[in-house]
């Protein structure tokens, strides 16, 4: 069974529409697939359209920010219902969050010589939600940064002049908040984000697995988040992180998700639970 369960569409901060998303994905001989854009399920419902009469099993998935001191924590939330009121209006306030971020961004390059404009950024945005990736392709574009990777490194990377924090909650506050949901949430990229320490009081907040086999991840890292998931009782997910084919990311369905950590979250689908799952299992 071959799995990806991290991708990002258009709808966020992907350069792939969903419908293209689930075309690559059945050209790749994937399985399962989770869309998991950030704070937005407004791909979701191109996505499950373009799966019907397809092989493919599609998990409904959104990736939601969370700080906590130094750290910046994403939380995956697997499962979700695309319709339910409470996540559309909690969506919709980091959404703003997130506009409101980078016009501050872009006001500070601007203030700091560099004319970009929030018109750029959000043309680069097609409607989705805004991040400073679409910063830094605005910033690639005008010649003012060579890659994304080069815009991140010297303009708005965490520490660089022109970064700004955006509005968040805790970790332990998202997990509750998505445990709440019905939803399933897992720690995105740990190897990433380094934030170890906080994973016990995420447990206590009813996190319920680790994201261990991340493109990023060495195999010392994925061994390390499989154990530790294993000491507290946690699923283990995976993916490529996939934001489309320019992106610094491997191909989409590259990386080993095991077939035992697929089912294992498979098995958590509410609706397969009370038979009334959108896409059957693979």
């Amino acid at each position: 069974m071959k799995a990806d369960l991290h991708v990002h569409s258009t709808a966020s901060d992907g350069t792939l529409s969903p419908s293209q998303l689930i075309a690559l994905a059945l050209r790749r001989g994937v399985d399962v697939l989770a869309i998991a854009d950030h704070d937005s399920v407004s791909g979701l419902s191109e996505a499950f359209a373009a799966a019907q009469n397809t092989p493919l099993t599609l998990i409904p998935a959104v990736e939601l920010s969370a700080s906590a001191d130094d750290y910046d924590v994403h939380i995956l939330a697997y499962y979700v219902d695309p319709s339910s009121a409470p996540l559309l209006e909690e969506l919709r306030l980091l959404r703003a969050g997130r506009e409101r971020r980078a016009a501050q961004i872009v006001e500070a390059l601007r203030a700091g010589g560099i004319p970009v404009t929030m018109e750029h950024v959000l043309a680069f945005s097609s409607g989705g939600a805004v991040g400073r990736s679409h910063i830094a392709r605005a910033l690639v574009s005008t010649g003012h940064a060579e890659s994304i990777a080069s815009a991140f490194e010297f303009y708005i990377g965490r520490g660089r002049d022109y970064y700004r924090s955006k509005p968040s909650r805790t970790p332990e506050e998202v997990v509750s908040s998505v445990r709440a949901l019905g939803a399933i949430p897992v720690l995105a990229h740990p190897g990433v984000t380094a934030a170890d320490e906080l994973i016990p009081s995420m447990v206590a907040s009813g996190l319920l697995g680790i994201e261990a086999y991340h493109a990023d991840h060495t195999s010392e890292q994925r061994n390390r988040y499989e154990r530790m998931a294993a000491d507290f009782g946690l699923i283990t997910t995976g993916g490529t992180d996939y934001h489309g084919p320019l992106a610094h990311n491997p191909q989409l369905g590259s990386v080993d998700v095991p077939e035992a950590s697929v089912r294992a979250l498979l098995r958590l689908d509410p609706g397969a639970r009370s038979g009334t799952a959108v896409v059957a299992p693979a």
